[in-house]
């Protein structure tokens, strides 16, 4: 697995010119806004009702704006119909996680955005996460992503290796429109994503020990390894950690103590990876082989809601079996 997030450090601050529209003017809508204006990124348009955004929408169809890229950072029940317009438009968009509360709906959004050729980047910043960067240039890392490489290449027998991701903290108002799988846990799903190679995460079951509307304690054995989350947003503790084990040796990542220092770090190396994304797709002629690098970030986001979906699918609806996805 190769961890590569575009050229991030070749893009230079204030030196972009790009054109923006915002819907969701809330918290998270508020901050894209403040770190892109501080980037050079002019906002022409901003909506942050269903009638606003329809509105805009409608003038962006019929040329009245020209827009370079959308942000959305509305309610994430009103995902679904604002990314499906961005594709079909093929207008450039950066939308907060989830993408999708559906896993068959993120899955339509995967095809389609390759059919179109439209730029979707979900925004995880959780992957740009300072405790997350420096793992990647360990030798625990490499070790272990070699481990499970060897397994799906050349079916190796592997040793065993599980994931333990816990995030918590007190009560919030903000997105209570979806329970805390989609609000906490989708987080720490892209983060095994992002671990972990697709072709070693071969779903097997799922356990839910805990669940509820605000939390959520669940184990995935995806036969290669195991991962547990818990996740709950109602904790008298404040906490955010991964700790992976292999073999006799194990590792603890606190992704909260960056924030201790600059705490917008995430978003604004988040930013810069879209657009540098921006650029290489709006420049695809001269760069094609970079030109689709997003789409591997979109394609784990996507299928992290998949596999979020299952708590849904297998224990709300009243489902509790284990199956097999094979």
């Amino acid at each position: 697995m190769e961890w590569k997030r575009g050229i991030l450090w070749g893009y230079m601050q204030n030196s972009c010119f790009y054109k923006a529209v915002l819907i969701g003017c809330g918290t998270m809508g508020q901050r894209h806004k403040r770190l892109f204006e501080q980037d050079g990124v002019e906002f022409i348009g901003v909506a942050d009702t269903t009638a606003e955004a329809a509105a805009l929408f409608k003038r962006i169809k019929s040329g009245e704006l020209a827009p370079d890229f959308a942000v959305i950072a509305s309610p994430a029940v009103t995902h679904d119909e604002y990314v499906k317009k961005c594709i079909k438009m093929k207008l450039p968009v950066l939308v907060e996680k989830p993408v999708s509360i559906s896993g068959m709906d993120a899955l339509e959004y995967q095809k389609l955005a390759l059919k179109r050729g439209a730029l979707v980047f979900v925004g995880h910043s959780e992957r740009y996460n300072p405790a997350i960067e420096e793992f990647a240039k360990t030798d625990f890392c490499k070790e272990m992503q070699d481990c499970l490489k060897s397994w799906y290449l050349q079916k190796q027998d592997v040793f065993p290796i599980c994931f333990k991701f816990t995030r918590t903290h007190g009560f919030s108002p903000r997105n209570r429109d979806v329970s805390v799988e989609y609000d906490l846990m989708i987080h720490d799903m892209d983060l095994l994503c992002l671990f972990v190679d697709k072709n070693a995460m071969l779903y097997k079951s799922l356990d839910c020990v805990e669940l509820s509307d605000d939390r959520v304690h669940a184990i995935y054995d995806f036969r290669t390894l195991k991962a547990e989350f818990i996740a709950d947003r109602n904790s008298a503790s404040d906490a955010r950690t991964v700790e992976i084990s292999m073999k006799d040796r194990s590792v603890t990542l606190d992704l909260g103590a960056y924030r201790n220092g600059n705490p917008a770090y995430a978003l604004q190396h988040e930013h810069q990876a879209f657009l540098n994304y921006l650029s290489s797709y709006k420049n695809a002629a001269q760069d094609e082989d970079s030109a689709y690098d997003w789409y591997r970030d979109f394609y784990d986001a996507c299928y992290a809601v998949v596999l979020v979906a299952l708590i849904g699918e297998l224990y709300k609806k009243g489902r509790a079996n284990e199956i097999d996805a094979k």
